[in-house]
């Protein structure tokens, strides 16, 4: 007995030695690994469903008894997983729709409602397939890009004057001044991940000075539609500030256009004439009624034409141009002209239709 006890001992120390610790062993940090794996994969998906289904995966592999069981729920929890990724994905698409750039669920109720009944239909689906489907019907933008319209149409009702300032987040921040109706044709055609980008606001103008040359703007006078742009000199971008806003005024420097000089021929005697333009308008304003007859209101503006239409043009010639914008993009087009002209250029260019 005592003989074969030994035996037995033996074996079953063998045995204990070369199969069952090893055995598990390899059980143990199977169960580790795939815990730490689905706990990750869970977690990084975040959402409701998918933190309780780690923690009921993790609870049924501490309770595996062999790898095999460990796999299979390793198999389910990575089915979950993408289940989950796509419920993460479409609820972040919930997040931007109802978050606009310069609104939110805090300004306007209907997105807040909108909101809560998208995530509560999407939190309602069980299965990777029926998310897919949800995702395939387009119901996010079937129902956020009303909401929108129906905000920004209300905001548009409101508004007495014919004009309206469209803001858009670009990089940098542009404004566009169009029409009432042509916003309200925007609105209309517009989805919502358009829509979230914009805002609409008065007619609250300022003039800001633009210095150029004739040579880039050949073409611009009072009253001219102008797009305007900021080129940088470092990064060789432009990106548009100001969409279809007006050119009040130009101011030519007095050595480019404030003296007029010509000459008459009278056999072999020439005569030579100069008039100080600048000096005359002084004159004209103390009173001179020689001064005053000429009519130098249009004489630039003359002078521009003329030179247009004969193809020629002092094309060194420096302009400031008085430039009617909002005052948000008027800030922006100072902060440019006046403090960053080392590396930032603004840009006029002429509309036409």
């Amino acid at each position: 007995m005592v003989v074969f006890s030994l035996i037995g001992l033996a074996i079953f120390g063998g045995y204990y030695l070369l199969v069952a610790r090893p055995a598990g062993a390899e059980l143990d940090e199977a169960k580790t690994a795939a815990m730490s794996s689905i706990n990750q994969n869970l977690t990084s998906a975040g959402t409701d469903q998918a933190l309780t289904a780690a923690s009921t995966f993790s609870t049924q592999i501490q309770a595996a008894g062999s790898k095999g069981e460990v796999s299979a729920i390793q198999a389910e929890a990575a089915s979950v997983y993408q289940c989950e990724l796509e419920r993460k994905s479409l609820l972040d698409t919930v997040t931007t729709a109802v978050t606009g750039v310069y609104h939110s669920t805090a300004d306007v109720p209907a997105l807040a409602t909108l909101a809560t009944t998208l995530r509560t239909e999407i939190n309602g689906k069980t299965t990777i397939t029926e998310l897919q489907n949800y995702e395939l019907s387009g119901a996010i933008s079937t129902q956020a890009t009303p909401v929108w319209r129906s905000y920004f149409t209300a905001r548009l009702e409101n508004v007495t004057e014919e004009n309206v300032v469209m803001k858009r987040h670009d990089s940098p921040t542009s404004w566009e001044f169009m029409s009432k109706d042509n916003a309200l044709a925007l609105i209309a055609n517009s989805g919502w991940s358009t829509l979230r980008e914009m805002d609409f606001e008065g007619t609250v103008w300022v003039l800001v000075p633009v210095t150029d040359t004739f040579s880039r703007t050949p073409t611009l006078r009072a009253d001219s539609a102008v797009n305007v742009y900021v080129y940088d000199t470092q990064t060789k971008t432009m990106e548009s500030l100001a969409i279809n806003a007006t050119v009040s005024s130009m101011i030519y420097s007095a050595p480019d256009i404030a003296t007029i000089a010509w000459s008459l021929s009278d056999g072999t005697t020439t005569y030579s004439y100069s008039t100080d333009v600048w000096e005359a308008i002084k004159a004209a304003a103390a009173g001179d009624a020689d001064a005053a007859n000429v009519g130098w209101d249009d004489y630039v503006n003359d002078v521009l034409t003329r030179a247009q239409s004969a193809g020629i043009g002092q094309f060194t010639a420096s302009v400031i141009y008085m430039v009617r914008v909002t005052d948000d993009a008027g800030a922006q087009i100072l902060q440019y002209e006046l403090h960053e002209s080392a590396t930032k250029d603004v840009i006029l260019v002429a509309r036409t239709t």
